[in-house]
């Protein structure tokens, strides 16, 4: 898992799934923490819009490519730092410039 911690607070809750050739989105209200799932009604939703769909996986791949402000979550929630020998990238400044850019700001 990776885990961003930047200037705003975000809570990206999105299923991204890829099978056989064919690709699903699902936006969805859970967080998974075992202390809101027994008390809280949760939502999930697929995408169905192409644009949006890329859209969505455009704002992933920024997040996922974060070697500034993110971390690796490991299975005993240690938490690493993803600094590689890239360009430095925070994703949300990344995706703040994607999305003006696309609005033809």
């Amino acid at each position: 898992m990776t885990r961003i911690v930047d200037a705003y607070l975000e809570h990206a809750r999105v299923w991204y799934f890829f099978n056989g050739g064919e690709e699903s989105i699902y936006l969805t209200s859970a967080d998974w923490m075992e202390r809101n799932l027994h008390r809280r009604i949760e939502v999930a939703f697929p995408v169905y819009s192409e644009p949006l769909k890329r859209q969505i996986v455009d704002i992933l791949n920024i997040q996922l490519a974060d070697n500034q402000s993110a971390v690796w979550v490991d299975e005993n929630l240690n938490n690493q730092f993803k600094h590689n020998n890239r360009p430095p990238l925070r994703a949300q400044l990344a995706i703040y410039e994607y999305l003006k850019k696309s609005t033809g700001q």
